[in-house]
């Protein structure tokens, strides 16, 4: 019954989008906030738009997070152990997954439990980005708080400072944008379950190509930088940068099944993301390897086009570029990346949940099987030994 219901929903939300297309129509505060399975309250509280795919309250957001925990803890104890990570350490900023919590949240503890800082920028995916035609600008939001399970994240002041900072024509402000997008609000229950008082700030990438990348990474990492500079902040203590991202959509249904749909053809795309992390993701960031990754994704001569759909495709590069350069410009060293966890909508057992957090609405939001399956990959970032 629970599956039926969110594919009912992702068919109303398809075809509510697919209608907007068409007709070149942008969607309005209203109509998006009917989308959304927990509607805003204003201005003044972001809500949330998938209640299916993503925990909700309080009781079922600590049930899905500790047992994704405790189901990981030898994993995750062997991660500190070959990272050589002590009690407090902490990644500085990473790429986590935002697909259904009860495929994924055993890939998403391996970053987020080692994300200490009190404060978050998150950088997330504008999936919806061609509903607007929006390309080349930086979107923030007005929200004061989000909806987060125990308590509204509070967005942080440092929002505005960034704002003010960059210059005119390079980012606008929409709630209405953040609103009908679910790439960040995915992360923050495993952002906020140890760390209560935490603040974020939200922001997405829409279509870009890489020089527009590299001026826009510019200006908000200098502004960051003297930000930082000026409170003595340093990354993984004060402040903290994750990127939102799945890995590959594979299958007829992502119009994406380039080795077919058995078991090997499993194999192979599996193995494909992993070269993917480990020749552009792993080691030392480098421009050289992002622009790479952004032009194995997409089209290079046409950036709206898919060429492999990882749906991260312009927040990780972009991000991760941020993430360098204000690593460079505070610390004189360059973050170096690992692979902390990968898996699949298929190779990830679905996470033992009470029938109270079923009945209460947590589900599924798309099928999986060999014709319909998603990557993740969470990946956690620490300063290296060395600047460029």
């Amino acid at each position: 019954m629970r599956r039926r219901v969110a594919f009912t929903l992702s068919l109303i939300v398809f075809l509510a989008t697919t209608a907007h297309s068409a007709s070149g129509d942008v969607p309005t505060r209203q109509e998006v906030d009917e989308l959304m399975g927990l509607p805003s309250e204003g201005d003044r509280i972001r809500g949330q738009l998938d209640t299916i795919g993503f925990v909700v309250h309080s009781a079922e957001a600590e049930e899905v997070v500790a047992t994704a925990v405790e189901l990981e803890a030898e994993s995750l104890a062997q991660q500190d152990q070959r990272l050589g990570m002590g009690p407090g350490e902490a990644f500085i900023g990473g790429v986590c997954p935002h697909d259904d919590h009860l495929y994924a949240a055993r890939v998403y503890v391996h970053l987020t439990e080692r994300i200490t800082a009190p404060r978050v920028i998150l950088i997330g995916v504008f999936h919806k980005a061609r509903l607007w035609d929006l390309e080349d600008r930086l979107v923030f939001d007005s929200f004061g708080a989000w909806h987060a399970p125990w308590d509204p994240m509070v967005v942080d002041p440092l929002r505005d400072e960034l704002i003010a900072a960059l210059p005119e024509g390079s980012f606008v402000v929409d709630n209405t944008m953040h609103s009908r997008e679910h790439s960040l609000e995915a992360i923050l229950p495993f952002l906020q379950r140890d760390h209560r008082q935490r603040t974020i700030i939200p922001i997405l990438v829409p279509y870009m190509g890489w020089e527009r990348m590299e001026v826009l990474s510019d200006r908000l990492a200098t502004a960051l930088a003297e930000v930082m500079e000026r409170r003595n902040w340093r990354l993984g203590r004060d402040l903290a940068i994750v990127v939102s991202s799945d890995a590959v959509h594979y299958g007829p249904d992502f119009e994406h099944a380039p080795f077919g749909t058995d078991a090997e053809a499993y194999v192979r795309a599996v193995a494909r993301d992993q070269d993917l992390i480990a020749d552009h993701l792993e080691g030392g960031l480098r421009p050289k390897a992002l622009r790479q990754l952004l032009y194995t994704l997409v089209d290079a001569e046409d950036v709206r086009r898919y060429s492999l759909p990882w749906c991260g495709r312009f927040s990780i590069p972009f991000g991760l570029e941020v993430l360098r350069k204000v690593a460079l410009n505070t610390e004189g060293r360059v973050p170096e990346g690992t692979l902390l966890r990968y898996g699949t909508s298929l190779s990830e057992p679905e996470l033992p949940v009470s029938p109270d957090a079923r009945e209460g609405g947590l589900g599924y939001t798309a099928p999986s099987n060999l014709h319909h399956w998603v990557g993740y990959a969470a990946v956690g970032y620490r300063l290296g030994t060395s600047g460029e």
